[in-house]
């Protein structure tokens, strides 16, 4: 079976594809019709990837969601969510959103540089004097075309951010890990774009609920 969106497609085996379209529809959970162990165990396989790449998408909607603006609705997101208050606070918390926007905000980074550079990025003139950094190793497995594969980031940022003003947007849920000092920093638009790609960037949480 092919499923499209956009003009792409991909070739899905039957099961998957029809348990996608009853899902989408909201159906009745019908049973594979496949008996073959092979095949059962690569339909199992399969949609074990899917539920974890839909799950990662469902936790960036979620911090988006919460980012838009400093006051949005947490109780209609944790409702949406399926999430009791107290799993969606660990859930934003682990993607570097406040548990309590009340109280302080996030840690923001604005800026960074190649070491052995002093070239900021992004392009326009921040100023990073007097603020805090730090600098995380070569990104594991970066892809050799990336404009930073293979190099040793230092990180500037803004502590304690409030959410109203951190004008996150798309760049919400993903965050910059520092383990030594405990850090745990969202990035600004501006900076993500210039990572985009790179796999220091993380949308998953350390912590479980």
């Amino acid at each position: 079976m092919r499923v499209s969106f956009g003009g792409e497609g991909v070739e899905v085996p039957d099961d998957l594809g029809r348990a996608l379209l009853a899902a989408l529809r909201e159906e009745r959970v019908q049973p594979p019709q496949a008996s073959a162990f092979d095949e059962l165990t690569a339909l199992v396989e399969r949609i074990g990837g899917v539920t974890r790449h839909l799950a990662v998408v469902k936790e960036l909607a979620m911090c988006s969601a919460d980012a838009s603006g400093g006051y949005s609705n947490r109780r209609a997101l944790g409702d949406a969510a399926g999430m009791s208050a107290s799993q969606l606070a660990r859930v934003l918390e682990g993607h570097g959103l406040p548990r309590d926007r009340r109280s302080g905000g996030v840690d923001l980074v604005v800026a960074f540089h190649a070491n052995g550079t002093d070239e900021l990025h992004p392009h326009a003139e921040l100023d990073v004097t007097g603020l805090p950094e730090f600098t995380l190793p070569p990104a594991p497995d970066a892809e050799p075309t990336h404009q930073f594969a293979g190099q040793e980031l230092t990180f500037y940022y803004r502590p304690q951010v409030p959410i109203g003003r951190a004008d996150l947007g798309r760049s919400a849920g993903y965050t910059l890990r520092y383990p030594e000092r405990g850090l745990t920093a969202c990035v600004t638009g501006q900076v993500f774009d210039a990572l985009a790609g790179d796999p220091r960037l993380d949308p998953t949480r350390p912590n479980g609920r």
